[in-house]
Formats: structure tokens, C-alpha cells, sequence
């Protein structure tokens, strides 16, 4: 028996197995159960009685797309196989999302250890101790030592005693001008005293008076000069450079010393006038008989005291050399003195 190459229940296409693979029927001449397939019978004779055939196996059509191949445990029905009319697109499924790769920190070696950890300390303890050497330096001296030491030779001014006449230190200043008079000699110094309460003045102009924070009127009468009373001052406007300022005292006296206080000394809640008005910085100091001395002053809140070589005056003459400008802050545009002061003695 021939073993046909094509299924003869279903029409698929045989393999090499006794079953078909498609719909699981036994291979004729394969399988002992399968049913032979019959080849054309010789002419019957008369003898032999007839035989049933079998239907002859009829390959499938050449455009018959046969069906793709299963491998059934039990032979069942033969499926129905069509040709498909359109194409169909295959089904794209999604593609899983890989997981993110992580981002790791890079790392870096250890700094290496100091070797000298303590090192930080000293230097700190260093400025420690420069900055308290500097406090200390600022606190036990500096301008408020010498106003200290001034408004305590002022006080000994005042009360008459000899050995703090106001005098700067060291030997009096000599006059920068021969001068008409003879020589003078300096009084007992139990004699000098304060000469100033009883001068008059005649001065360049006077400022319009003022208010203070408080609402009260602020007068600038050149009386506040040799009133004692620092935060009153004699004040013109604008710049006094170059003006002269006369002083009489009354009678002839012999003068050893002469002072002012070179601004408006006066702090008004936080205002500083001092600061904010200008400032006499240097003057000469003009008497009768020709003399004249040139004093400086620093830019500090106190009596400023000179001591000159006796000479004998009944009026002396304060021309302002140099002024200063208007304070940056709050600046006021007014020339001012606060005090003036004159030590002597009555001439005999």
C-alpha cells in the first residue's frame, strides 16, 4: 500500500507520523487501523462477487490556504478553512517600560586630617587678645582722656588755683610779633584769675534765632560766649573765615592765657551741633600793642587753652584764620564759638 502524501479526511499536508497533524486521523499505510486506500480494481470476473470501494481521495485546490498546524491528543473534526479576504495587521503590545537606573552620588576620596588641629585655636586666641589690647587702649585713652583732662583744668580755672591755669604744657608760647609795649612782667600767680565774665563783645552778625527739639526759641546773643554754659554759642551765618572778632575788657590787664571752645558744643537728643555746624580751626590772637599769637584748635567739645608770654591789653582781637565746612550730617552752614576765655591779672 502507497502511503498517500496528503490527509485523506482533511487534505493537509502529512508529515512523517502516523497521524495527521492537523485533525488526527490514521496515516493509510502508516497506522494499522487507518483504512487503505484502494487502487483501480482489475476488471471483475464473473466469478468473484462485488467489492465496495472507497471513495477516491481528491487532493485540495491549489489556492486553498491550508490551516496552521496543531497537535490535537484526540482526533476530532476537521475545521473549516477559508481563505482570508483582507490582510489583517498584527497586534503591536505595548513593550514594558525598563526601570529607571539609579544615580548614584559621586564619591570622593577624604580630605586628609590636619596634623596640627590645635592650630586654629591659637590664632584665634591671638585676635582675642589684639582686639582686648585695642579696647583697652581706646578706653584708658584717646579724646576722652584729654577732654577729661581739660574740663579738670578748666574747673581749676575757675576756682583760682594757680597751678592749673589752663595752660597748655610745657613753656608758654612766645609772641609772633614784637609789638609798641615794654616788656611785661607775669603776675604772682596767686593773683591770675578769670577775666572774662565782665568783656564785651562786637562781633561780624548774629544768626536769626532757632528752636531746639522741644519747640523753645535758640538765641545766639554773642552774652553766650562767657556764660559758662557750653550749649550756648554765639553762631553767625555761613563761613567766618577771615573775620575778626573784638573783645573789651573794661581796663588794662595783663593776659597769660586765652582759650575758646571752637564750636557749637551742644547734642540735642541725636543731633550733635557740634558736628553739624562749622568749626573754628585756627585763629591769631591780636592785642593792643601789636602782638599777635596764632593758635590751633583739635576738633573736640572742650575748652582749648594757649599760654602766651604776659602782655599787657585793655582789648583783644580773635581773627577766625581757618573754619571748617558744614557737617555731612545734618550739616548746618553757620560759623560758632561756645566760649572764650581770658586769664590775668589787673595791671598795676
Amino acid at each position: 500500500m502507497t502511503t498517500p502524501t496528503f490527509c485523506t479526511d482533511c487534505g493537509h499536508e502529512l508529515g512523517i507520523g502516523r497521524f495527521c497533524t492537523n485533525c488526527g486521523r490514521p496515516v493509510p499505510g502508516r497506522h494499522p487501523e487507518a483504512t487503505p486506500t484502494v487502487s483501480a480494481p482489475a476488471a471483475p470476473s464473473a466469478a468473484s462477487s462485488p467489492q465496495p470501494r472507497s471513495a477516491p481521495v481528491v487532493p485540495p485546490s491549489a489556492d486553498q490556504v491550508p490551516p496552521s498546524a496543531r497537535y490535537p491528543m484526540y482526533a476530532d473534526a476537521p475545521p473549516t478553512v477559508t481563505a482570508p479576504t483582507t490582510p489583517t495587521t498584527p497586534t503591536t503590545w505595548p513593550q514594558p517600560t525598563p526601570p529607571p537606573v539609579p544615580v548614584l552620588a559621586p564619591s570622593y576620596p577624604a580630605a586628609p586630617k590636619d596634623p596640627r588641629p590645635w592650630l586654629p585655636w591659637v590664632i584665634a586666641l591671638v585676635v582675642l587678645a589684639l582686639v582686648a589690647a585695642l579696647g583697652a587702649f581706646l578706653l584708658l585713652g584717646g579724646d576722652d582722656g584729654e577732654q577729661a583732662a581739660d574740663d579738670s583744668r578748666d574747673d581749676r580755672s575757675q576756682s583760682g588755683d594757680p597751678s592749673g591755669e589752663g595752660s597748655e604744657p610745657g613753656a608758654p608760647e612766645q609772641p609772633d610779633a614784637t609789638g609798641t609795649g615794654a616788656p611785661v612782667d607775669a603776675p604772682d600767680p596767686d593773683d591770675i584769675e578769670d577775666l572774662t565774665s565782665d568783656v564785651t563783645a562786637t562781633v561780624p552778625s548774629i544768626a536769626q534765632p532757632s528752636r531746639d527739639r522741644k519747640g523753645k526759641p535758640v538765641r545766639f546773643v554773642v552774652a553766650n560766649m562767657w556764660d559758662g554754659r557750653p550749649r550756648t554759642a554765639w553762631r553767625m551765618a555761613g563761613d567766618g573765615t577771615g573775620e575778626t572778632l573784638t573783645f573789651d575788657l573794661g581796663e588794662e590787664v595783663v593776659i597769660t592765657d586765652v582759650g575758646m571752645i571752637n564750636g557749637y558744643a551742644k547734642v540735642d537728643g541725636p543731633i550733635n551741633w557740634y558736628r553739624s555746624n562749622r568749626r573754628v580751626r585756627a585763629v591769631q590772637w591780636e592785642f593792643d600793642d601789636g602782638t599777635r599769637i596764632t593758635q590751633e584748635f583739635g576738633d573736640k567739645q572742650a575748652m582749648q587753652m594757649a599760654a602766651i608770654g604776659p602782655v599787657t591789653t585793655q582789648t583783644i582781637k580773635v581773627h577766625l584764620l581757618t573754619v571748617t565746612a558744614p557737617g555731612k550730617t545734618d550739616g548746618r552752614d553757620f560759623t560758632a564759638i561756645s566760649e572764650v576765655r581770658f586769664l590775668g591779672a589787673t595791671a598795676d
